[in-house]
């Protein structure tokens, strides 16, 4: 499938809510796609302390990428379209992302 059309999916919503993400040692961060456009994350450790009253949790500093451009989207599917857990479903994206990481060890 030609990245033409894989972009054409990613605009109609077909892999909208598609997520992958993980917790290590209280950060979060992994990646997720809405309303088209892939999204990599990262939220660092929240903290808590008391105010004489009760807990109070603060959250940690959130990070966003956007990947909004079309070249961004293609580069977010080459790099992160291996991922069985969020394309698992969707074999044309892992092939694409699979080629591209062929590709990349035969210009070694």
């Amino acid at each position: 499938m030609a990245i033409k059309d894989l972009l054409k999916n990613l605009a109609d919503g077909k892999y909208d809510g598609l997520r992958k993400d993980s917790e290590i040692n209280g950060v979060s961060s992994g990646y997720y796609i809405d309303k088209g456009t892939p999204v990599k994350f990262r939220e660092g450790l929240s903290s808590k302390f008391f105010d004489n009253k009760e807990n109070i949790k603060s959250p940690g500093k959130r990070t966003e990428e956007f990947f909004d451009t079309d070249e961004k989207k293609d580069t977010f599917l080459k790099k992160y379209g291996f991922l069985t857990e969020m394309f698992g479903n969707h074999p044309e994206v892992v092939d694409y992302s699979k080629q591209y990481y062929e590709d990349q060890k035969k210009k070694k």
